[in-house]
């Protein structure tokens, strides 16, 4: 019997490989999905976001009979940050969810655990981060952000670094689109999570892409079959090119950030009473 006719389910597309969406004579939907060392970690988490009652986070229902996890199923689409745009609302949707995880996580502090980078603990300014929130992660629902999936690449993190990733795809800023675009987005996305502006955003995608390739390198090392599936597809490859692309629009996307900010100020000083803006 292949595995088809054992899970009697639709196989999903994506990254990961091996898996299912199986609904029940119940008539209940669940995603089968394969498993790793770092499963219990990201199940412990999954389960902590459910008890706190996060939204747009799949629930954790156990293994089945061949070892694969079993999660709710978000329903809706996820998109390509090839082809796709998310409109402003998603995006700012998308940023505003990611605060509220971020929040809800920093009461997470589960000691040293077995994640998908090997078994770390939070270091000082970390927290359980998503690590993988990109465009092709989101649930969208009749245009709007319904949550988000695949938490295989949960682990230690800075907050920053997943927003940044986030608006790597979400913006999107991995292909060109023009500069004064680019530079709304980030603002959109920066005021949606609170706390950061878009200046301080666009240089940490430039960290969160060299910890990408470290975290690459470091699964190749350990062997991560998964990392070495991304290699052999020649994903790494694509996505390097994609960084010297970045690399080429970034200062003027700085300057489309810098020119903004100008036309706000001059906006708030022309909105003053009378002799304000002149003390």
């Amino acid at each position: 019997m292949d595995t088809a006719e054992r899970f009697a389910g639709e196989h999903l597309p994506g990254g990961s490989g091996g898996v299912w969406r199986v609904e029940s004579p119940g008539g209940e939907v669940r995603v089968h999905r394969p498993t790793g060392p770092w499963t219990p970690a990201v199940h412990e988490l999954l389960r902590f976001l459910a008890e706190r009652g996060l939204d747009g986070v799949p629930r954790v229902h156990g293994l089945d009979a061949e070892g694969r996890e079993v999660l709710d199923y978000l329903p809706g689409d996820t998109l390509d940050p090839e082809r796709t745009q998310a409109d402003d609302a998603a995006l700012a949707a998308a940023a505003s969810w990611l605060r509220r995880f971020h929040d809800a996580v920093r009461e997470f502090r589960p000691g040293p655990r077995e994640w998908r980078q090997g078994v770390q603990d939070l270091a000082p300014g970390e927290v359980i981060c998503h690590n993988d929130p990109g465009l092709y992660n989101w649930v969208v629902a009749e245009g709007r952000f319904a949550g988000m999936i695949d938490w295989d690449r949960a682990g230690p993190g800075r907050p920053l670094d997943d927003l940044a990733f986030l608006c790597w795809s979400g913006v999107p800023l991995l292909r060109p689109i023009p500069a004064a675009d680019a530079a709304r987005r980030l603002a959109l996305a920066a005021a949606a999570y609170g706390g950061v502006g878009p200046a301080e955003l666009l240089d940490a995608v430039d960290a969160r892409m060299e910890l990408i390739a470290q975290r690459w390198r470091d699964g190749i090392e350990r062997g991560d079959p998964g990392t070495i599936a991304l290699r052999e597809a020649g994903i790494m490859d694509r996505h390097l090119a994609r960084v010297r692309g970045f690399a080429g629009r970034r200062a003027e996307i700085r300057a489309a950030i810098a020119e903004d900010a100008d036309e706000r100020s001059g906006r708030a000083a022309g909105a003053r009473p009378d002799g304000e803006g002149t003390r």
